[in-house]
């Protein structure tokens, strides 16, 4: 009987398929190629002021409807017996039906609700970017150098994007990392310091040929 040969997972060849950031359009194309290259790149703002100019205004907002259904409690407190039962039962005064010109107080709940899940859901959002490592100032250099500098084209370097769309990367307080933390870590910031003492071109090439990651890669081809 014929026994079909089994090839381990290892004996496949496998082309992998990699966007090369030099091989990406000039703008946009090549700036996000280059971020989403090394998790330490991965740096963006959190937009910290309008977070909370956003919730300062929920917030405000959510006083008045709590004023209003204050006043609208204190009105029923002083009615009628039957106004005064509808702040005892729920469903009374769900029955009852709002004067001439005025909001029941369903109605104004239901404002309430709305307003309370749009809230909350923008402060869970707010404490999540809080939460936020920053970036180191080694990645945050790197990212800043590639949006001054971008790629040699013609001797010259070559910005990827318009002046005004890289401003983002000298708000220094305002940003964040998407990285977590790595073990590898250590190891960028020794081939980093050891690319700026020696002044080898020889050592400083072969450093680069044995960079493990992205990062270390990016570093001595600053410092090259």
């Amino acid at each position: 009987m014929a026994q079909m040969s089994q090839k381990r997972p290892n004996e496949y060849s496998c082309k992998f398929i990699i966007r090369k950031i030099e091989e990406c359009s000039m703008g946009y194309p090549r700036v996000s190629a280059f971020m989403d290259s090394d998790e330490n790149f991965m740096i963006y703002r959190r937009f910290g002021f309008l977070y909370s100019r956003v919730l300062l205004s929920k917030q405000d907002e959510l006083r008045e409807l709590e004023d209003s259904l204050d006043d609208m409690d204190r009105r029923d407190a002083k009615g009628s017996d039957y106004s005064k039962k509808c702040l005892m039962s729920r469903a009374k005064d769900f029955k009852r039906e709002a004067a001439s010109g005025q909001e029941t107080r369903r109605e104004l709940l239901k404002k309430i609700e709305t307003k309370l899940y749009e809230y909350g859901q923008i402060l869970l959002q707010a404490q999540q970017m809080v939460a936020m490592n920053k970036p180191s100032d080694r990645d945050h250099l790197s990212v800043q150098y590639f949006m001054e500098n971008g790629f040699q084209e013609n001797g010259e370097p070559v910005r990827p994007l318009i002046k005004e769309d890289t401003e983002f990367v000298y708000r220094k307080e305002d940003l964040i990392t998407l990285r977590p933390g790595r073990e590898s870590a250590w190891l960028d910031a020794i081939v980093e310091r050891a690319l700026k003492m020696i002044h080898c071109a020889p050592i400083k090439v072969l450093l680069f040929s044995f960079s493990v990651t992205p990062t270390m890669k990016f570093l001595s081809y600053l410092l090259l």
